[in-house]
């Protein structure tokens, strides 16, 4: 990377490629995957959530992006959390277990039930297999779907007795990482008003007690592995497994690219808060980016449910003109702008907007999107059957979400629209030949 001209490019263009770049040189140039505080690593920790809060501040993301959450829906929210800690929860009588799962905090519906996709094909495998485990769900927007079965404990009071104890961690930071991080400071509000020191401190402080209570859970069951969802987010989890020397698995749960903080490393790498291996839906992705971890330890494992809906819809007819378009927080503002601009093209469609899980409580902020609903008769959806609509739609757009992979499955013609994030499909443009507009 050229560090003269750096900054000038991340000021010239606001797109995720920059904003990667950027915080690769920061990484390297203070050496931020190895930054100590209070002996954890807490951009190493937290660096998604760094990417996250950069994109939006320096204006590659939607200004809406992460929604503030409203004041009643916070209480709402922490009711909730206060009910299943004392009511649902049951960590206290933790036994030893062969395998534990952290499911994805997301429920979908599958047959008359609310599922995690992503697990449940191993869920019955374990079953199967006769083998003892547990799977730990954590809320979604303060709530459980899933039925709660003999095998599910909630994670509710692990995040609420660390959002009480953080307060009560002292800080101690050395001479030398005060002044990388006051160095760290001044060169980040070049572009946007973010005081990373006061970031990080204030994440080190959420990550002992939490640390601390996932290290406890772990000597208690003593599991030969662990699955995981999403590793990103989960670094104290993750800390304690390597610390204790458990096997921790990743299950692929959505798209990935170089441009994806997750799972893209160039410079340097902390292996404390990656797991152990990577179980990924094919080829494609094994081969699509270097991850930080060796080969043999990324194992292909299909997408079953993925596979189940395929052979359930694939004698469903498209109908002709039918277009579904995937909202995708950070970038929805930027697609309807798109949309509006071609609306000449985009009319002769019947339409079907999907709004993402996190956008569900937001509809209102999106003005344009409501005015396309009103004008052009748009249709905007929430909780639908995404494949039952992928079979029958004959086109499909989004930027990089997950659904247009699985569209391409069910033959849909994809266009892309060319706002920040396009980054991410090079290989799907290069492999698909989607019509970008």
């Amino acid at each position: 990377m050229n560090k003269k001209n750096h900054n000038y490019l991340f000021l010239k263009n606001k797109n995720i490629k920059e904003l990667c770049e950027f915080i690769w040189y920061l990484e390297e140039k203070y050496d931020l995957l190895n930054l100590k505080i209070n002996e954890i690593h807490p951009w190493a920790a937290y660096r998604m959530d760094i990417y996250y809060k950069l994109g939006k501040l320096t204006g590659v993301f939607d200004q809406s992006f992460n929604h503030k959450t409203s004041k009643l829906k916070k209480i709402t929210y922490s009711i909730n959390l206060i009910k299943n800690s004392f009511f649902q929860n049951n960590l206290s009588n933790l036994k030893k277990k062969d395998v534990l799962i952290f499911s994805h905090p997301i429920s979908k519906e599958h047959k008359n039930q609310y599922i995690d996709i992503y697990s449940y094909k191993l869920i019955k495998q374990l079953i199967m297999k006769n083998k003892s485990f547990i799977d730990f769900e954590s809320p979604f927007k303060g709530k459980h779907k899933r039925t709660k079965k003999y095998y599910t404990k909630y994670l509710d009071k692990i995040f609420l007795l660390r959002n009480i104890k953080d307060k009560f961690i002292k800080i101690q930071i050395q001479k030398n990482t005060e002044k990388k991080l006051n160095e760290l400071n001044t060169e980040i509000n070049k572009y946007c008003d973010f005081n990373i020191k006061e970031f990080l401190i204030h994440n080190t402080k959420k990550f002992i007690p939490t640390y601390k209570y996932y290290l406890e859970l772990l000597k208690k069951t003593s599991p030969k592995k662990i699955y995981i969802i999403i590793s990103y987010g989960r670094g104290e989890l993750i800390k304690a497994a390597h610390d204790l020397n458990i096997k921790i698995i990743e299950i692929q749960h959505g798209t990935f690219s170089k441009y994806h903080l997750g799972y893209s490393f160039p410079n340097s790498f902390n292996y404390l808060y990656f797991p152990n291996k990577l179980h990924v839906w094919n080829e494609y992705w094994k081969n699509l980016i270097s991850f930080p971890i060796k080969k043999e330890n990324i194992k292909i494992e299909p997408f079953h449910f993925l596979e189940e809906k395929t052979k359930e819809y694939k004698n469903t007819e498209k109908i002709k003109n039918t277009l579904i378009i995937f909202g995708q927080g950070g970038v929805t503002k930027s697609i309807v702008k798109k949309i509006k601009e071609n609306i000449n093209y985009f009319k002769k469609f019947q339409i079907t907007f999907k709004l993402h899980p996190n956008e569900y409580e937001h509809l209102d902020s999106y003005k344009d999107l409501i005015y396309l609903k009103e004008k052009y008769n748009i249709s905007i959806v929430k909780n639908i059957n995404l494949h039952k609509c992928l079979a029958k739609s004959e086109y499909q757009a989004g930027v990089f979400s997950t659904a247009l992979y699985e569209g391409v499955l069910f033959n849909c013609k994809t266009i892309l629209f060319d706002v920040s994030g396009i980054e991410y499909m090079n290989k799907f443009i290069e492999y698909y030949k989607p019509k970008i507009i």
